[in-house]
């Protein structure tokens, strides 16, 4: 039987200068599953990892975490979790194995065990040849890579990500992601929030998307961008003219103009016919399905 780890149920956060964070938040995550809380910075993201993680206490909804009230069962719901927040400080003294170790031993987690698991994820993270020396003296993504070395080494059952990647380069986002994988075959259950389409289509199994806090729609990856009834879009920057096509198919966004098709013979005839500072054809990515599902809702 497939368990839900995480379950949040019409969420929302107002905060005492009046600003909602989080308006209408509902979604779930199986138990044993990568799920990626997409959305733009300011969308609700991290306002939603706040409430269940209980730092932050919702203003009105429901969120279960590993079968408990994120407001009423606070000590059981922290006891199951593990957060790396998007701004984590690693001591500048401490080395990685410092920083995992003496994370893990806050934790409770016996120091025999402490050093097992810091090993493997140090190694996971390849971060195991550094393990010795200071913080200060790595780089900033070997930096950011000890704090996701952190909560995977402590084998909570839910583990909340915000941005873990923000300022990696592509290698260390892989190796990120890569680790997370692992911990999922491990059972864990992970969530994570990301701005990047690229991470959001590569780690998941299902995708939350976020919008204005609220959750506009949720779903594997593969289901989500057929909601996008078009394979290519013409790009133009700056055009001199908008073309005679459906509104339907056109999104503006500043001064580019996005105009979508099912035909690459289309998207040749209206790129050869348009006048623009630039022109590109280019096949749909899953950045249109997230801003077709948001047009749609915005009407």
């Amino acid at each position: 039987m497939v368990l839900e780890a995480v379950v949040a149920e019409g969420l929302g956060k107002k905060y005492k200068n009046g600003v909602w964070g989080a308006v209408d938040v509902s979604f779930s995550v199986r138990e044993g599953s990568i799920a990626v809380l997409l959305g733009p910075n300011g969308a609700g993201k991290t306002t939603t990892i706040g409430m269940l993680t209980t730092i932050l206490k919702p203003t009105r909804g429901r969120g279960l975490v590993a079968g408990y009230d994120v407001v009423k069962q606070v000590r059981e719901v922290r006891r199951k979790i593990a957060l790396c927040p998007q701004d984590v400080h690693i001591d500048p003294n401490w080395t990685p194995w410092e920083a995992v170790v003496g994370y893990l031993w806050a934790r409770g987690i016996p120091k025999s065990d402490a050093r097992v698991y810091a090993k493997k994820w140090l190694e996971e993270l390849e971060l195991w040849d550094v393990r010795n020396r200071v913080a200060y003296s790595l780089s900033g993504g070997q930096r950011k890579r000890i704090a996701v070395a952190m909560v995977l080494a402590s084998e909570a059952d839910v583990i909340f990500l915000d941005e873990p990647t923000a300022g990696l380069d592509v290698e260390g986002r892989y190796k990120v992601w890569k680790a997370l994988r692992e911990a999922v075959r491990d059972g864990r259950t992970i969530l994570l929030t990301t701005h990047d389409m690229n991470e959001a289509e590569t780690v998941s199994d299902k995708l939350v998307l976020i919008h204005k806090g609220r959750v506009v729609d949720e779903g594997k990856t593969s289901e989500i961008k057929k909601k996008l009834p078009y394979t290519h879009k013409v790009v133009l920057k700056k055009p001199r003219m908008k073309p005679s096509i459906d509104n339907d198919r056109i999104l503006e966004l500043g001064d580019t103009l996005i105009i979508y098709t099912n035909s690459y013979r289309e998207a040749l005839s209206i790129a050869s016919d348009s006048i623009a500072e630039s022109v590109s054809i280019q096949t749909v990515s899953l950045e249109d399905v997230y801003l077709y599902i948001v047009k749609n809702i915005s009407g």
